[in-house]
């Protein structure tokens, strides 16, 4: 299994996204509310162990598509990405990770930032996310 397949196996487990909205790997429906997963660039590699082990990272963002008709739709999402930054913090905290390949051991997952309107839409949607990083040690 992929990283981004475990990722998206991990997060569709995560208790508030919102009943039969999909979570989707880098495409995003039109209309609220759906999920995305979107691998972002970045270092894999950062840093070497001396028996040739590396610690690794994994960015991505976490994406959705939701409603912005009026001010407490805006404060529920926003509400929503501070929850979701929350609990990655304490999946670590529990360790608590995807499952990763053989060789591939977890060691952090977190929320790089708070969620923020990543781009407004057409028909009062928006586009909300959070860049957030898996850091993982690979034999």
């Amino acid at each position: 299994m992929t990283i981004i397949e475990s990722l998206k196996t991990y997060l569709a487990d995560y208790s508030e996204l919102k009943d039969d909205a999909p979570l989707w790997v880098d495409f995003l429906g039109p209309k609220p509310t759906e999920y995305t997963i979107i691998a972002l660039a970045g270092p894999i590699i950062v840093g070497t162990y001396i028996n040739g082990a590396s610690e690794r990272e994994y960015p991505f963002a976490f994406r959705s598509v939701e409603s912005t008709a009026d001010e407490l739709e805006r404060l529920e999402t926003l509400g929503f990405y501070e929850e979701f930054a929350a609990w990655l913090e304490s999946q670590t905290v529990a360790g608590e990770f995807p499952t990763l390949a053989a060789g591939q051991t977890p060691t952090k997952i977190k929320a790089l930032g708070q969620g923020y309107l990543y781009q407004e839409g057409e028909s009062n949607t928006g586009i909300y996310q959070v860049q957030c990083k898996l850091e993982y040690e690979q034999e």
